[in-house]
């Protein structure tokens, strides 16, 4: 029975190498037992193929007369998505950032109309508004700032 791995996976690709090669021979590239190399493609294992391996991998697969490099494909389409989003998310992070600060350089400058000598209540009322506009749009920036280091942490970056 074939088991379904995820589409994009280092299981997937390793699956695809074995198809190729077979279970066997990676085992015995890698002085392993049969069973742990079929472990390394099993998603809810937590054993995985290292760089080193995996380079090895597309090799030998490519010597097996197989088109590409299983990893590799993996390894760019997902930098490739990630670095997507991350950049996404630091665009973003800068509208955000530039909305944050106009909200808060119109808050400043109604509140220190509202203080002047003869301010009246309007004024007040306008420092009021702004105050929440400004205090919204940090919210929201530090929103984004919290999911972008959620973000880095699932994803190996920094914590």
């Amino acid at each position: 029975m074939t088991k379904v791995r995820p589409p994009l996976s280092f299981e997937s690709a390793l699956a695809k190498v074995a198809g190729q090669i077979g279970w066997d021979t990676i085992a015995r590239m890698f002085g392993k037992s049969e069973r742990t190399v079929r472990a390394w493609s099993e998603t809810e294992i937590p054993a995985s193929v290292s760089m080193d391996k995996a380079l090895a991998l597309d090799a030998a697969f490519a010597a097996a007369g197989g088109d590409g490099a299983p990893f590799l494909s993996v390894y760019a389409l997902r930098l490739q998505a990630d670095t997507i989003a991350a950049q996404a998310s630091s665009e973003e992070l800068a509208r955000k950032t530039v909305a944050a600060i106009k909200e808060g350089g119109e808050a400043h400058a109604a509140l220190v109309a509202a203080t002047r000598p003869g301010a009246t209540p309007a004024d007040r009322a306008i420092a009021e508004k702004e105050v929440v506009e400004a205090v919204d749009a940090l919210t929201n920036t530090l929103a984004t700032l919290r999911a972008g280091r959620r973000n880095d942490v699932h994803h190996g970056g920094p914590s």
